[in-house]
């Protein structure tokens, strides 16, 4: 199979400004890499890396390993982190959590959204019991079959656990 004409030209026309991505997301990554502990950011997930980092900087914590059900830990929080870009669509809805009891689950959830030109637009930070006590995390079921859990962040109604707004 020929690709369509139109579709090589758009392709030829839009290499340049890919390339000039991908070095940018190489920069920040590095950048941010040097705030990481060590730790090796994956992908090109900019909005996971900023999560992250910046969770770790504002908890004056340290970024662990993969291998962990948290992202960030401080002398008395076990945090995992999950950060989102855009204020339409759905921003609201976490990325999954693999599971919500047992030992070492985390002890707090921070949320992070960035508008869409990854500004910091709201932090929340909520305790992992309370999140469970009030049902709020839902199961991710995938073609019937159970992948983990998403909450849903609700602004009015999460407003005391907001620890940050770009509007204060």
């Amino acid at each position: 199979m020929e690709l369509p004409k139109d579709l090589v030209e758009l392709s030829v026309n839009l290499k340049p400004d890919f390339k000039e991505i991908k070095d940018v997301i190489q920069r920040i990554k590095q950048r941010l890499q040097e705030h990481s502990d060590g730790k090796q950011l994956k992908g090109d997930e900019i909005t996971g890396w900023l999560g992250e980092i910046y969770g770790k900087i504002i908890l004056d914590g340290k970024l662990m390993p993969d291998n962990y059900d948290h992202d960030v830990e401080t002398r008395d929080k076990r945090v995992s982190v999950k950060a989102r870009k855009g204020t339409s669509g759905n921003w609201q809805v976490t990325s999954i959590i693999p599971r919500i009891e047992g030992d070492g689950c985390p002890t707090h959830l921070m949320f992070l959204q960035f508008d869409d030109s990854y500004s910091l637009k709201r932090v929340w930070l909520f305790p992992w019991e309370d999140l469970r006590g009030k049902g709020r995390f839902l199961e991710k079921k995938v073609r019937g079959e159970h992948r983990g859990y998403y909450i849903r962040i609700e602004p009015l109604v999460d407003e005391d656990y907001l620890i940050y707004s770009q509007e204060q």
